[in-house]
């Protein structure tokens, strides 16, 4: 091998360019020879100047990673750009994401969108996945769901995990196709079944809840523990609740806190609430007031509505923290902006009694209205009484209050839903 390298060395060095490529790859695996990713760029570079395409886009990629040369966004462009404009798909693909992500280019997604459009043409996985990203969520094109199922299916039938995700939560929803649920478990399987950790988690919720397959607690919590296994919060937090429950599983509190910590750890919320409730009823852990409320607190600031709303009992009430009506009310306001029906009544309560607030009977009527829209009976005597201490203007006020809040959160809702 030595000799060969030798050999190739001369040749490289003559200018050859099929042994300045060999010689990179070489470098670059370390076969036959040390790892050594500044030579491979080197002799990479000495062939992209003679205008070897391929080696110009390995360069390109060289540069976007800091791999073998200083990380560099706009060389890397200089070198994807000619290799592209020779119809190399690869460079094509990550000159498209450049111009995408605003990487040594001006954002451009129409830009983006061509080099994805030519790059999928040559049949580029990767390229065609993100064509259907696009197409789904109108980037650099109008939003067309049927053109994005197109792309994502192409890229599918590539073995391409993500699109094979995509085709079945379009499926899922009859996005673009027709709603199938078997469809939609279908793609599920197969990103799943190559280890794709968000496909099992998908696939899990299939089973859990006998969608497009027959209902099966055992299959839902072998596909969420290989997700979590994998580090995937979301099938954390939900192995910990099947163990809670004893769905698929032997009820175990003490492993049901052990996967809430995995996905706490994440910084997943409602993990936190979950973990707040176990430290409140001594599930699994000694109950203990105060972890209690330190781990609503970390579910609250996590923007999570019913760690809000709980936290702001505890405030309320003094326990596992001090007593302060003030600071129950402004977790109550936060929970309640998010649309949470039970801290919309009680901050409506509160701002009736004056507690923890000024009194004031519009904000009182307009939080109440709000919580009495969920149909409560005894919600809706409440507001009725209080609707007695206004009237007229402050009436409208209050109905123009509760009508503003409303919009907030349901778009939120809405733009949650899309993301």
């Amino acid at each position: 091998m030595s000799l060969e390298i030798s050999t190739l060395t001369k040749e490289a060095s003559a200018g050859d360019i099929e042994a300045q490529l060999q010689l990179a790859e070489l470098y670059e695996t370390g076969f036959g020879v040390p790892t050594d990713r500044g030579q491979a760029a080197y002799w990479y570079r000495k062939a992209a100047e003679q205008g070897a395409a391929k080696a110009q886009s390995t360069l390109g990629q060289m540069y976007i990673r800091g791999i073998g040369v200083p990380e560099d966004y706009t060389e890397a462009v200089v070198w994807l750009e000619k290799a592209a404009w020779q119809g190399e798909a690869v460079a094509e693909a990550n000159l498209a994401w450049c111009y995408q992500m605003g990487l040594g280019v001006e954002v451009d997604l129409t830009e983006a969108l061509k080099w994805y459009l030519k790059s999928a043409e040559s049949g580029h996985a990767g390229s065609r996945y993100n064509l259907g990203y696009m197409y789904a969520n109108g980037l650099g094109t109008e939003r067309d769901y049927a053109e994005a199922v197109s792309w994502y299916n192409k890229a599918a039938t590539q073995g391409h995990m993500k699109a094979q995700l995509n085709v079945g939560l379009m499926y899922a929803i009859g996005q673009g196709v027709e709603k199938s649920e078997e469809k939609a478990v279908e793609c599920y399987q197969k990103a799943a079944e190559q280890g794709y950790d968000k496909a099992q988690y998908n696939l899990a919720l299939m089973y859990a809840g006998g969608h497009g397959v027959e209902q099966d607690d055992a299959r839902a919590a072998d596909w969420q523990l290989k997700a979590a296994m994998q580090g995937y919060a979301r099938a954390e937090f939900n192995l910990g609740l099947l163990y809670s429950y004893g769905l698929g599983l032997d009820q175990d509190y003490d492993k049901a806190v052990e996967w809430f910590t995995r996905a706490s750890q994440q910084n997943y919320a409602k993990s936190d609430y979950q973990l707040g409730k176990m430290y409140a009823d001594g599930l699994g852990v000694t109950a203990n007031e105060i972890e209690s409320a330190k781990y609503y607190q970390m579910a609250a600031e996590g923007g999570y509505s019913r760690a809000q709303y709980r936290l702001g009992r505890l405030y309320l009430n003094g326990h596992g923290v001090q007593r302060n009506e003030s600071i129950a009310c402004e977790w109550f306001e936060k929970a309640a902006m998010q649309g949470y029906v039970k801290a919309q009544y009680i901050l409506g309560v509160c701002y009736g009694r004056g507690l923890g607030l000024a009194k004031d009977y519009v904000l009182a009527y307009a939080w109440l209205f709000l919580a009495s829209q969920s149909g409560d009976d005894f919600v809706q005597k409440v507001f009725a009484k209080v609707k007695t201490k206004i009237g007229g203007d402050d009436e409208l006020e209050a109905q123009r209050l509760a009508n503003e809040w409303r919009a907030v959160y349901q778009k939120s809702v809405t733009t949650m839903a899309n993301q």
